[in-house]
């Protein structure tokens, strides 16, 4: 479903004009409506991707308008144990966390919090000597990574890198756009223009209102359903954690 398509009707802008009551071009001709029901439907694209990333299965959502996958690395330095994303990457959840020290062996590094051992955690060498390399573990903080053990300055000679698997922000819309579509799949795309049409009806105390609530609800429900069970090939499977962080 497109952004704007001001020839067929069929837009996203377009469905807010009817289930708002505007004439035609009601919110595409006034600069002003448009900006503000830009920022409502961006606020629904943020509001549908929790909601996926909540429910989906092991068939991992990604913004199909992008053109590179969520994979990051950074080389390591020596002596650090913080590794701070950059804000560009937009992430929202971490996936999952690999490191290699040597530049070509890489190791699953596992999660873990600090609040879960009984190690003291003020002295790095003491604390880094009690893990392994071979079997590192990562701590989140805020915007940052915080590794187990840190890199020496001979693994940063040899290659040493972190890598991260991550879920990230959707591409937002400009007022702008025509054709640009919302990058999940299409039988949810009219859940924004829902959205932001409830949220000005609501603000103006229209009666359609409700009728908009009952809409939503009906496509959270299936959608929700949906991504749960999008990926049909894996079954899971309940299994034991081994994980020790002695």
């Amino acid at each position: 479903m497109d952004f704007s398509n001001t020839t067929s009707k069929s837009g996203l802008l377009q469905d807010c004009e009817f289930w708002c009551g505007f004439d035609d071009a009601g919110i595409t001709g006034n600069a002003t409506l448009k900006a503000q029901f830009t920022g409502r439907l961006n606020d629904w694209y943020h509001k549908v991707v929790t909601m996926i990333l909540a429910a989906q299965d092991a068939w991992d959502w990604d913004d199909t308008n992008k053109t590179n996958y969520p994979v990051a690395t950074t080389p390591l330095v020596a002596s650090q144990r913080d590794y701070t994303f950059p804000t560009s990457l937009k992430i929202l959840k971490i996936k999952r966390v690999d490191v290699t020290y040597d530049g070509s062996t890489y190791y699953k590094v596992e999660p873990f919090d600090s609040s879960e051992t009984g190690l003291g955690l003020g002295n790095d060498t003491t604390v880094d000597a009690r893990f392994s390399k071979t079997s590192p573990f990562y701590d989140l903080k805020s915007t940052s990574i915080w590794l187990y053990p840190m890199a020496s300055a001979a693994d940063v000679t040899a290659g040493g890198k972190l890598r991260i698997e991550f879920f990230r922000e959707p591409t937002e819309f400009t007022t702008s756009d025509t054709t640009a579509e919302p990058g999940f799949d299409e039988p949810f795309h009219r859940m924004l223009s829902l959205g932001a049409s409830l949220d000005y009806c609501v603000r103006q105390s229209l009666p359609q209102k409700n009728d908009l609530a009952a809409l939503l609800k009906d496509y959270e429900e299936r959608l929700r359903l949906y991504y749960g069970r999008k990926d049909q090939d894996t079954n899971p499977q309940l299994k034991p954690a081994d994980t020790d962080y002695e």
